[in-house]
């Protein structure tokens, strides 16, 4: 390695050093502002078990028991989000607010709360799982992989019970089974958006969101996505 090569070298790594440490600087900076406020921005394309822990850490240190958490996301990792979500379902006061989307295990955390306020324009979606970016539901009917059908029959079953007795405690039990079409996807792509109409026609409560939410995300989500 030649001087210059190894001066180069030495210069780029500092370089990355450096956005590393402003990196963890920013998100622990987050998670103070977290556990000052109660608001917790989970504001990113794919969460990851990596979120789900700085999620569940910041939960862990608020000062009383109530938490808002403000989703702009696609969804991600099954387990991420169902850990998010039980984590958020044991605080006495927690808001869910979707600005603009919350997408597939994002809908499964907006679910979890208490209270559930989206924008004018937001969106959920179906929470129902994939694997290897398909359906479990018709992953379930493949009969030339049985190791992989019966693993996306135990994730379908998993999640039809956890998502019907969460909508169990959120609609009138007579529109319980259309609740379950709806965010299971019986009727459409995965990732179709439901509108804020169509979550209160289940009988879900839905607040409008405050302009403040929606300038949180602006701010986050030039860095995030």
């Amino acid at each position: 390695m030649t001087r210059k090569t190894a001066i180069l070298t030495g210069l780029a790594a500092g370089a990355a050093l450096l956005g590393a440490s402003r990196y963890l600087g920013q998100r622990r900076a987050s998670a103070r502002a977290a556990q000052l406020t109660g608001i917790i921005p989970i504001i990113t394309p794919f969460i990851d078990i990596e979120t789900a822990e700085g999620v569940l850490a910041v939960m862990e240190h608020l000062p009383d028991d109530r938490v808002t958490v403000v989703l702009h996301t696609l969804g991600g990792c099954i387990t991420a989000c169902v850990l998010i979500a039980n984590a958020l379902r044991q605080f006495t006061d927690s808001t869910a607010v979707v600005p603009y989307l919350a997408i597939s295990g994002g809908t499964l955390i907006a679910l979890s709360a208490n209270r559930l306020e989206m924008g004018s324009r937001a969106s959920l979606s179906a929470v129902d799982p994939q694997i290897m970016g398909q359906r479990v539901k018709h992953l379930a009917e493949n009969r030339d992989k049985p190791s992989l059908a019966a693993l996306a029959r135990e994730y379908d079953v998993s999640m039809r019970k956890y998502v019907r007795a969460r909508l169990s405690d959120l609609v009138p039990a007579d529109r319980l089974n259309p609740a379950m079409d709806l965010f299971m996807g019986e009727h459409a792509p995965h990732d179709w958006p439901i509108q804020r109409p169509e979550v209160e026609a289940t009988g879900i409560a839905v607040n409008p969101a405050a302009r403040k939410w929606v300038d949180l995300v602006d701010a986050h989500r030039w860095r995030a996505w």
